[in-house]
């Protein structure tokens, strides 16, 4: 499969999503629960369970909450909490309690939440019990998806779960269950033993910063109420704009060429944050990776689409040159600017010359709550790093057939296709898009609409009349490419027309096509794709205003980026 247009959806970041960390004391280890056996269930084999994953540049599973469901859920392991979709809240009517210290998360911009606790969740047969949750509303991703994320399994449920692999190849993901005699730490109990009243020994007025036992009380919508509504399971025919749904089917792979997929398989270690005595303080997977020759301390987030996320100092101390920018999305929204890097390896994995993206990155150091920042000293002496350099996302694992985490030992094993076997998730042609448009950008070679957007809320479609989404034009600059063609403030631009048949050995197949055109539904796409053009060239772009329906003609300007080039890029 042709996958070079994956990365024009990577629009969707969901990298980092930080909540503020709370130490806790070792609690008694829960009981193991009895193997549920149901025919509507997985097969249970031993300890471990397999369940079946769309793979959209991200990996969604179908999670039950509290018995409902299933719903569709990303699997991030770079969300120190879970999260569920605050229509969810509203629909179980879930008590919300206050976030440690009053304020919300921060990840990919930041947003509101609240903490929720859920009596369980479920993923096939295996079962997380009582555990703690962000509720927050992740709807401004809904219009990009083309259906509602309801929620995001993340670090309190995942490192609970011995053993999580991950096979690209099958789109399934098994688990492990740890043992009666060997559960890790539930950090959540003691969070929960708090909201609902129950303290904590030796802390009877509870932690700073978080709520005391009984302050919170059920808070009401001001200035009107919500519509009511009932979430029903997720739909499966939602795809990222320009992206295909991966997964299996015939037509959804690629040759792993020699030299380029890994012929070699690896097992590297990973760390968390942890405190003596205390407990896990970060439960991040940290990875010591080399940029550019300089080794570094990365967070591997299965929550990011791209392969490399620079923080913003990290770019400035390797005099990284900025390309082209864009919008991304997490908990909310940010900017990012692409550039390219040397040389990047982690493990036994060198490779040369390839794109990322610059963003600024949140400092778990900023997170911790006051009483704990007593401790940066001695972690400083002890060299245990609190904030990482950049993110390595779940391309990295794209590369290879499976990968196999290990909670216990902390080791993530990556296993590479046989050669000539087809990679079901290949990332390399949507880097080797990014890439020419990174370097197109630094010789004026790159085009651009002149426009600003976003995506139609999927709530929104309906009124707006739209089968397959859209993106409404926020700003339009005076005299560009899009003013000169028409296109104005509150058009919603549907489709680039023709765009399939013009490039049939490019790939298109993988994009959202209808009729031969391809759907657009977010900005970042309409970036890069113009990037991808020389200035100067024509396109039509399908446009709906009110009930009229325009094809516009579109001569793409100039990028007009400024900079000297990269030596290695002259």
């Amino acid at each position: 499969m042709k996958r070079w247009m994956q990365t024009l959806a990577a629009v969707v970041l969901l990298a980092g999503l930080v909540v503020p960390c709370v130490i806790t004391s070792a609690q008694d280890a829960p009981k193991a629960k009895e193997e549920k056996k149901t025919e509507a269930e997985p097969k249970v084999e031993g300890d471990g369970l397999t369940v079946p994953f769309e793979f959209e540049g991200l990996i969604f599973i179908q999670v039950k909450v509290n018995g409902k469901g299933p719903y569709k859920f990303l699997f991030d392991s770079g969300a120190t909490q879970s999260v569920i979709n605050e229509r969810l809240t509203k629909e179980f009517k879930l008590e919300e309690h206050d976030m440690p210290g009053g304020g919300g998360v921060q990840g990919v911009g930041e947003a509101e939440a609240k903490l929720v606790v859920l009596d369980n969740i479920e993923i096939g047969g295996y079962e997380r019990g009582k555990c703690v949750a962000a509720s927050m509303n992740l709807d401004h991703m809904s219009g990009t998806l083309g259906w509602h994320m309801m929620g995001i399994v993340g670090q309190n449920v995942i490192k609970m779960m011995k053993e999580v692999e991950i096979d690209f190849a099958a789109s399934k993901l098994s688990i492990t269950e740890y043992g009666a005699d060997e559960m890790p730490t539930d950090s959540d109990a003691t969070i929960i033993s708090m909201l609902e009243g129950g303290g904590i020994p030796g802390l009877p007025g509870g932690i700073p910063g978080l709520p005391k036992p009984g302050d919170d009380k059920p808070k009401k919508d001001e200035g009107g109420k919500d519509d009511e509504f009932s979430v029903g399971p997720m739909q499966p025919w939602g795809a990222y704009l320009l992206q295909d749904m991966g997964g299996e089917g015939e037509g959804h792979a690629t040759e792993a060429v020699e030299g380029k997929s890994p012929t070699e398989g690896q097992t590297i270690k990973y760390t968390t944050v942890s405190l003596p005595m205390m407990g896990e303080l970060v439960p991040y997977w940290y990875v010591k990776c080399e940029i550019n020759g300089e080794e570094k301390t990365f967070m591997f987030d299965t929550g990011a689409s791209m392969l490399l996320a620079i923080g913003e100092e990290l770019a400035t101390d390797l005099k990284l040159t900025e390309s082209f920018g864009y919008p991304v999305k997490g908990v909310g929204k940010g900017e990012a600017k692409s550039s390219m890097v040397e040389s990047f390896a982690v493990g036994n994995l060198m490779e040369e010359d390839l794109p990322c993206t610059i963003m600024a990155l949140p400092k778990m150091s900023d997170q911790l709550p006051e009483m704990f920042k007593m401790f940066m000293p001695f972690l400083k002496q002890r060299g245990i790093v609190l904030d990482f350099d950049g993110i390595v996302g779940i391309s990295l694992a794209a590369r290879y057939q499976k990968m196999i985490v290990n909670t216990k030992s902390k080791e993530i094993e990556f296993v590479p296709y046989e050669k000539g076997a087809e990679n079901a998730a290949s990332p390399y042609e949507s880097e080797e898009f990014v890439k020419d448009a990174v370097i197109r950008t630094w010789h004026g070679k790159a085009g651009k609409f002149g426009l600003t957007g976003d995506a139609v809320k999927l709530d929104d479609w309906k009124k707006h009349g739209l089968e397959n989404g859209g993106m409404i034009v926020e700003a339009v600059d005076e005299g560009g490419a899009a003013a000169k063609a028409g296109i104005k403030e509150g058009d919603i631009i549907t489709h680039l027309v023709g765009l399939a048949d013009e490039m049939p050995e490019e790939g298109m197949e993988d994009a959202d096509t209808v009729g031969g055109d391809v759907v657009v539904r977010d900005m970042p796409a309409l970036i890069m794709f113009a990037a991808s053009k020389d200035p100067g060239s024509e396109l039509t772009v399908r446009v709906k205003r009110g009930e009229e329906t325009l094809d516009l003609k579109v001569t793409l300007d100039k990028y007009g980026w400024e900079g000297t080039v990269p030596e290695r890029w002259k």
